[in-house]
């Protein structure tokens, strides 16, 4: 059992009418909280890490919080929501728990790690909502105030049905490997790129409500990310079939090297993207009837409501319009507009798309997890280029499809000369602020 090692003690009193919130994951959490801090009806009573400084980081100037270094300690805590943040490959295990022990989640991207992780999850929310506990996956790229206008003008039917779309996260992180990775284990290491695909796909899903069915996978061999610790493969990138045929072209995270956050929405009537590389917030739309001269528009799209507490949180605004409407959902008592089924459609494509890479790209079926008979042909699949797994497991695939990758010494000590010179930095101001 783990310890409460925070100096601080949450006091519940009858009066406390509040949503009572958990991190779990203090360091991404610390955004999430400082949202749920600013509302009226919540209030953020615990934290969750194995980390002790970054626990201290996360406490500065907060009080009225418990910290705790074991999970399953932390669950017990009197919180009526977890935001889970661990590590992007242990999201389903902490989801579940969490929803077992009566508590409504908002989960960090990816859902799972595994189709039988899927399976299990959508089962326990299912039972869950039965209690009136929900589940809300935190794809914080859908609320941008751009692809909250994409989403408007897409279902208001102004460029039709879709035919085309493409979406692509490309974020170069080589120059900060040492801040975001704790070891040469850390899953950013290994994690091959078709998997980090929600902020890239999650979008189109939003926008469209349509559902991916056919999935081919591709991946660019292991050359660049050798050189900063990764054995991963360097590129990824996979091609969808939609339930109404139309085809989307996906690029997930990648290294680079020029980050891009850009989605394009081909449909029957126009076509809408956002600028690619520079003003990303520009949203050009272009509407075109049959015979008729077409109408082209750019500008920059204004959050609709909640402009100024959207412009104080992460990624765009994301975040905020996020934590609100797994509020708005627990106070109705109705399902989030992201639900596990969604997370599902916007997760198993990765996950899939680097099998069929592994198999000569071949297309591959994406099951519809909101019905039984599909998760039952699921529900034992632990195929997982996790390295850990494949100690667990035989016949688990590599990270990269070059098989195994060798990293030489000297590049791990070099990332580890910086982590520990940042880590270094970073206690010296802890204990400043701490007075130690």
């Amino acid at each position: 059992m783990g310890k409460d090692i925070c100096p601080f003690k949450h006091k519940k009193t009858a009066m406390n009418k509040k949503l009572r919130v958990g991190i779990f994951g203090a360091r991404r959490g610390a955004n999430f909280a400082g949202i749920f801090e600013t509302l009226p009806d919540t209030e953020v009573v615990a934290v969750c890490d194995n980390s002790e400084m970054a626990i201290r980081n996360f406490l500065m100037g907060k009080k009225n919080i418990s910290a705790y270094n074991d999970y399953e300690t932390f669950l017990e805590h009197d919180m009526d929501i977890v935001v889970v943040c661990n590590y992007c490959i242990e999201h389903a295990p902490a989801a579940i728990k969490a929803l077992k022990s009566g508590k409504h989640v908002l989960s960090e991207v990816i859902a799972c790690k595994t189709l039988a992780e899927g399976v299990d999850l959508c089962r326990q929310v299912e039972t869950a909502e039965k209690q009136g506990v929900f589940y809300m996956f935190a794809e914080n790229y859908c609320y941008f105030s751009y692809i909250q206008e994409m989403e408007r003008i897409y279902k208001a039917g102004k460029i039709g049905q879709l035919r085309y779309a493409e979406g692509e996260y490309i974020h170069d992180t080589t120059f900060s490997m040492h801040v975001l990775t704790s070891s040469p284990s850390h899953w950013r290491n290994w994690l091959p790129s078709n998997y980090y695909c929600t902020h890239s796909l999650g979008p189109i899903v939003k926008i469209t409500d349509l559902r991916p069915v056919q999935v081919s996978g591709f991946v660019v061999p292991n050359l660049i990310a050798r050189e900063y610790g990764i054995i991963a493969d360097d590129w990824g990138t996979f091609i969808l079939k939609m339930e109404n045929n139309a085809i989307v072209r996906i690029i997930p995270w990648t290294l680079g090297p020029h980050d891009s956050i850009w989605y394009r929405i081909y449909g029957t009537k126009g076509m809408m993207e956002n600028n690619r590389w520079k003003d990303t917030n520009v949203l050009n739309v272009y509407f075109k009837k049959i015979w008729q001269k077409p109408r082209i528009k750019s500008y920059v799209p204004e959050f609709k409501k909640y402009k100024k507490q959207a412009k104080k949180a992460g990624h765009g605004g994301g975040d905020f319009f996020l934590v609100l409407d797994l509020i708005n959902s627990i106070k109705k008592k109705q399902r989030p507009p992201i639900d596990v089924y969604k997370a599902m459609d916007m997760t198993l494509p990765g996950i899939l798309a680097y099998r069929s890479a592994l198999s000569g790209n071949i297309p591959l079926v994406i099951p519809d997890f909101r019905k039984e008979t599909e998760r039952q042909k699921y529900e034992n699949d632990h195929w997982s280029p996790d390295p850990k797994d494949k100690k667990l497991m035989k016949n688990q695939p590599a990270p990269s499809i070059l098989g195994e990758i060798n990293i030489k010494k000297e590049v791990y000590d070099l990332i580890e000369k910086k982590r520990k010179k940042f880590i270094s930095q970073l206690n010296k101001q802890l204990e400043k602020a701490y007075k130690i």
